[in-house]
């Protein structure tokens, strides 16, 4: 089932899983970049490219540099083995992204 889908079915609980993103989601003890890095990391060991994407974006948004994804992206790897780097072209666009002029 889509997200799409969910919400046009169940729209309460697509607006109650978007509230609870939007307090997760917010500066705390850890910066909302940290926050996305950490997620981009979750995303790898979940293999889900549309996470990757989002989270990605969103962590660039927030100033993280291809450096700061790439090692969180090492971390996954290292944790749950080389399979989480292989598995999606994704994960080359998120690291290719940050390449050209240094932001």
């Amino acid at each position: 089932m889509s997200l799409e889908l969910l919400a046009k079915q169940q729209p309460s609980a697509v607006t109650a899983l978007y509230k609870y993103k939007h307090e997760i989601f917010k500066e705390g003890a850890l910066t909302v970049k940290d926050k996305e890095i950490i997620a981009v990391a979750l995303s790898m060991l979940l293999k889900c490219d549309t996470c990757l994407e989002v989270h990605a974006e969103e962590a660039r948004k927030q100033g993280a540099t291809t450096d700061e994804l790439r090692e969180a992206m090492l971390v996954a790897m290292y944790l749950a083995g080389p399979s989480v780097s292989v598995w999606s072209p994704a994960i080359d666009k998120v690291l290719r992204d940050g390449e050209g002029p240094k932001r």
